[in-house]
């Protein structure tokens, strides 16, 4: 099966031709945007998260939350856990979480990101402790392995910085990228989350990346209050937080989607709330191999 094979993901065989065609109409993440605006009440998420640091003595926030939830849900609905690269449609191996933060909260500091392996059935707490790992390192100050690619290719002139980047996209497009470079790239995982409300700001819509694979892009803003409707249908003011996706519809129907985003809604609702069932091995868009 040549040029179907990838590290990072397993070629997606049984799909409609409705779907496998798409890749080939839309050839970059970018014209393939879909965007998609949630309000998610969180008083009971920052209780739980709360009650946590004070059991734990962990410094938690409500982006572990997201991420720990988010986990599940990839888990529970592994047809978005997907990606296009070279034209085709890959199942994603493992649930890759990239994050942004910065260093400190001035104006000049850096942006941080860090990506983590998230296991799904890890508790909150082994959840909280591996993401706290990769944020001392990404604040220690070191380098990242992308840093340090960037500043060896920007040793050389502008035009062989051209080329590398064509040459670097041409071989992640047949799938020859060596899996220790993809694993260690921010932009190759299953979701990146940005919370702008850790800075006190709403979020935008952010756009997709071409390079890399991440087909889904979620902004966090901060909390605030909003005029909502109670368990009775009575007018209520309830903490309610802002989350817009940025999302490639290439991978996965919209019906599969928001499916998702529901389940998403439920968990951050309902900390408490624990998944009985099994993943949904019903994926859509499927047919017989050809």
């Amino acid at each position: 099966m040549p040029f179907r094979w990838r590290p990072d993901g397993t070629y997606v065989k049984k799909l409609s031709h409705t779907r496998r065609i798409m890749p080939f109409l839309m050839h970059g993440r970018t014209e393939s945007t879909v965007y998609y605006e949630q309000h998610i009440e969180v008083e009971k998420a920052w209780k739980y998260v709360e009650e946590f640091r004070g059991k734990a003595g962990l410094k938690a926030s409500i982006l572990h939350f997201i991420i720990w939830r988010a986990a599940q849900v990839l888990d529970q609905r592994p047809a978005l856990n997907r990606f296009v690269a070279g034209r085709r449609i890959y199942q994603r191996e493992g649930i890759w979480v990239s994050f942004s933060m910065k260093k400190e909260m001035n104006d000049d500091a850096p942006l941080v990101v860090v990506k983590k392996k998230i296991d799904p059935s890890w508790t909150f707490e082994e959840t909280v402790r591996q993401i706290q790992s990769g944020i001392e390192k990404g604040r220690a100050g070191g380098k990242s392995t992308s840093d340090k690619e960037m500043a060896l290719v920007f040793s050389f002139p502008n035009f062989m910085v051209s080329f590398f980047t064509w040459l670097l996209k041409t071989v992640n497009h047949f799938g020859w990228l060596p899996k220790s470079l993809i694993q260690a790239d921010e932009l190759f995982g299953s979701v990146f989350i940005a919370n702008l409300g850790s800075i006190g700001l709403q979020p935008a819509y952010h756009h997709l990346y071409e390079w890399g694979d991440i087909p889904i892009f979620m902004a966090l803003g901060t909390n605030e209050p909003r005029m909502m409707l109670d368990d009775r249908g009575r007018p209520a003011v309830k903490d309610m937080m802002t989350i817009r996706y940025s999302f490639d519809e290439r991978i996965n129907d919209g019906f599969y989607s928001i499916k998702a985003l529901e389940l998403l809604k439920q968990l951050v609702e309902n900390p408490e709330m624990e998944i009985h069932s099994e993943r949904d091995n019903s994926l859509p868009d499927e047919a017989p191999g050809i």
